[in-house]
């Protein structure tokens, strides 16, 4: 990430025995043999891992990797919505062209989510409710759905618990410019393997309705309260964004939050940027944009990356080092790791505690600042955690594997007026290099 760091510090490594986590509140001072000052910046970064998983992955073992299923889902009463198939070829390709354009201006050349086609058009598997009626669905259908979407896709040899599916369900009304949406609307329980994730189809829906409108259309639209004006343009940046956003939980991406650099290019697309998706069309401000940490995970999706190589192997990680200090009014997260897979990049997700439901103090992980590392020859990584504020936090340490795979540990420290406690991430630690 671009972001200003002293980076002569970078040159110390930390040492760290089971029996007790160095947690310090200065950098530890035995010198590094990697020069950590070639990977300062995320572009020297993206070099850095691009390097790394060619390596890993080889030309030979691309197969072509894995294509994101899309399903059309519709109650057996009704039909599909009006020209449904060709407004989702449109709107499945831009997100795909969102992808391409974002990992291309991280450094990653071209990466590109993998869609299913046929004769050029996007492969839309259409399922039809055999059990309920139109009115018999709401929000909360989402298991209902998903066991018809699993059977049919069954019948045709597709096994589900190795898919990324997104379901676009025609559960909507439209009358006029009145909208009532009653479709689940959500991504679930994902990683490189598997994934799931709903989204709605709507008549005003399309990539067209993105643009500048001369006709200024206000449509009132219901979906979890009553009926809100919005404009076309609004729309459909809230109902295409939000499929796109959603599509990432789908495939394994959390909810993370633009650190103040990144902040500059707009709205991460996996924070609030289902709110903003193509506002810069229409030059309402800048628009969503992919984090480096999301990219990361990406980058080695079976989706985008070609191949499946290893993608079942589990990494097998275990750390050797770890150690957490504060200087410099940063979090200094170094360590070093072993694994069966190899590790292209380390990504650290500092997410501070909210109030929940009933007042209770839970990491949403909608404010989660992400912040990323190589790993050198020697499997040493070094994460520079900024933008820090008083609060209670939790540190989610996660591994970026070269198969897809990540695998994630957790630290807890709390912050106030500017000074860390490190007391429960110590006892964290410990339990890390113990396991």
């Amino acid at each position: 990430m671009s972001h200003r760091f002293v980076w002569s510090l970078l040159f110390l490594v930390p040492t760290l025995c089971l029996a007790e986590a160095n947690v310090s509140s200065s950098v530890p001072k035995n010198p590094a043999a990697y020069d950590w000052s070639t990977v300062k910046t995320q572009p020297e970064q993206a070099k850095y891992i691009l390097e790394a998983v060619r390596s890993w992955r080889r030309e030979e073992n691309k197969n072509g990797g894995k294509k994101l299923r899309v399903v059309y889902f519709h109650p057996k009463d009704r039909q599909p919505l009006k020209d449904h198939a060709k407004r989702w070829d449109g709107i499945m390709s831009d997100i795909q062209d969102f992808y391409r354009t974002e990992m291309k201006r991280l450094g990653y050349g071209k990466v590109e989510l993998g869609l299913e086609r046929e004769n050029g058009k996007l492969k839309l598997h259409q399922v039809i409710g055999s059990r309920n009626d139109d009115g018999s669905y709401t929000y909360n259908s989402g298991s209902k759905i998903r066991g018809e979407v699993f059977n049919a896709l069954k019948a045709k040899g597709i096994n589900h618990r190795e898919e990324t599916i997104l379901i676009v369900c025609g559960l909507s009304r439209t009358e006029g410019k009145k909208v009532t949406i009653y479709s689940p609307y959500y991504g679930m329980g994902a990683n490189h393997i598997y994934g799931l994730c709903f989204t709605a189809d709507m008549d005003w829906l399309s990539i067209d309705g993105l643009r500048p409108d001369p006709t200024k259309t206000i449509l009132r639209v219901k979906e979890h309260r009553g009926y809100e004006p919005f404009t076309l343009a609004r729309f459909n940046t809230t109902y295409v964004g939000g499929a796109i956003h959603e599509l990432g939980h789908g495939m394994s991406l959390p909810h993370n939050y633009a650190t103040r650099e990144e902040s500059k290019m707009g709205t991460a697309l996996m924070g609030a940027g289902n709110y903003t998706y193509r506002k810069e069309w229409r030059k309402e401000g800048k628009g969503s944009f992919l984090t480096h940490s999301s990219a990361l995970r990406l980058l080695v999706h079976p989706l985008f990356s070609g191949t499946t190589k290893q993608s079942k192997d589990a990494p097998k990680l275990k750390y050797e080092k770890l150690n957490l200090a504060h200087a410099d009014g940063k979090i200094h997260l170094r360590g070093t790791i072993e694994s069966a897979i190899p590790a292209v990049a380390m990504i650290a997700y500092n997410d501070r505690e909210n109030k929940g439901q009933r007042g209770y103090m839970v990491n949403k992980d909608y404010d989660a600042t992400t912040w990323t590392s190589v790993l050198s020859p020697e499997n040493q990584f070094r994460i520079r955690i900024g933008d820090l504020r008083d609060g209670n936090h939790q540190i989610r340490l996660l591994s970026v594997h070269a198969n897809g795979a990540t695998v994630t540990k957790r630290m807890h420290y709390s912050m106030k007026d500017g000074v860390p406690d490190f007391t429960r991430a110590k006892k964290e630690i410990v339990s890390i290099l113990s396991n």
